[in-house]
């Protein structure tokens, strides 16, 4: 029952993997909320640790680019995570515009996907945290 960081040290850190990945596209690209930052239990934890920890994500859109722009720029975003310590967890690509990568580091998952009209979005999230980074008593 370590520590870990706490959800908004979470919060904090999604916005860091979204914008730094971001930042590989043109930079005619702008990050738009796509709804608030969510929070969910782990009660069924993947990583064997204990219940009562969550997890934090939030998604935003990636306006600015055209459409038709769109396989690129999944290019360019694929290409910036291989090289900056992400590993490829899904990539649907051709099939669908999906691709969903974890980072090595810290093992804070990043995707990126497109919407049935074609706008693409990004979206981060955090590994199960306790939520004021120290477990309960």
């Amino acid at each position: 029952m370590e520590e870990t960081i706490n959800q908004d040290e979470a919060a904090q850190k999604i916005d860091q993997h979204i914008t730094e990945s971001a930042a590989a596209l043109p930079d005619t690209v702008k990050l738009e909320p796509l709804g608030p930052i969510a929070f969910a239990s782990c009660d069924d934890p993947t990583d064997g640790g204990p219940k009562d920890r969550v997890t934090v994500s939030q998604r935003k859109w990636l306006t600015g680019l055209p459409t038709e722009n769109n396989e690129q720029n999944v290019d360019l975003l694929h290409d910036y995570w291989v090289s900056n310590g992400y590993r490829v967890i899904h990539d649907l690509r051709p099939d669908e515009l999906f691709v969903t990568v974890e980072s090595e580091t810290d093992a804070f998952n990043v995707s990126v996907q497109s919407s049935d009209e074609g706008d693409l979005s990004i979206g981060a999230s955090s590994p199960c945290v306790w939520p004021e980074g120290t477990p309960n008593p």
